[in-house]
């Protein structure tokens, strides 16, 4: 039996005729390997993003949503104070494409700081950043729950694996876990098992060996510094808590308005 052809060269002939191909600007063996290797590469890029996205921890379970578009400065009574925020939380933005280092959010409760922290997080997602939002209140929930439920120990399992490599990883409410202060405005310390898990987070974030950060943390907090040490280990405090001014964005000025 005679072997069919591969392609029928007069057909082909026609095909380049009737589509006006010019041959010498058809891609080469190895650009067309090239461009298969990139789409396979830009896809298992977007699968990690999407693993590490779905990892996160939201309150109530309900995802959020937020960029820079959406802050409206009107909302606020201060005004120049919600634009300079505004600018400063997107300036950080841009810097983080390229660079690495923690960014802490810090002010009372409602006035902006999850917003502009997601705000953040969804530019660098854009950058082709893993990006990753934990609710630390409802991480404390599942830690609690573990003790009876074997599938969430396994969850926590793969959520703290995700926390310790995500590019950005967003920790929300930081402090809300450690409940009220006492009488005498102490904090009490946060659930063994969540300073653990904090603190292999906080080290695996951190480069030691050139005593830089590896992956960037984004913290929103209602605390002070000295609050948050009093509910977990000192060490993990330092690892997460930026020094750096510049990397400060403080809301002591602005008042509570949701949805800003």
């Amino acid at each position: 039996m005679k072997k069919a052809r591969l392609f029928d060269p007069e057909l082909l002939a026609k095909v380049i005729a009737t589509k006006h191909i010019d041959p010498a600007k058809l891609p080469t063996k190895e650009e067309l390997d090239q461009q298969t290797l990139a789409r396979a590469q830009q896809a298992v890029k977007i699968n990690h993003q999407r693993h590490y996205y779905a990892m996160s921890v939201w309150s109530g379970n309900i995802p959020l949503r937020f960029d820079f578009s959406n802050w409206d400065i009107q909302k606020q009574p201060n005004i120049e104070q919600a634009k300079k925020l505004g600018n400063q939380a997107f300036a950080l933005a841009k810097q983080l494409v390229n660079s690495q280092f923690n960014v802490i959010l810090s002010g009372d409760r409602g006035v902006g700081k999850t917003s502009l922290a997601l705000a953040i997080m969804d530019q660098l997602k854009k950058s082709g950043q893993t990006v990753m939002f934990v609710s630390t209140a409802e991480l404390l929930r599942l830690v609690n729950d573990k003790y009876e439920a074997p599938d969430v120990r396994t969850r926590l399992i793969e959520i703290t694996k995700a926390m310790r490599s995500a590019d950005v990883l967003v920790l929300d409410d930081f402090g809300t876990e450690g409940g009220k202060p006492s009488d005498r405005g102490f904090y009490r310390p946060v659930h063994k098992d969540l300073q653990t898990m904090m603190y292999q987070v906080a080290n695996a974030r951190c480069d030691f060996e050139h005593n830089e950060v590896k992956h960037t943390t984004i913290i929103t907090t209602n605390n002070k510094k000295k609050q948050l040490e009093d509910m977990y280990d000192r060490k993990t405090i330092d690892r997460l808590f930026s020094k750096v001014a510049g990397h400060q964005l403080l809301f002591d000025e602005m008042e509570g308005v949701r949805n800003v």
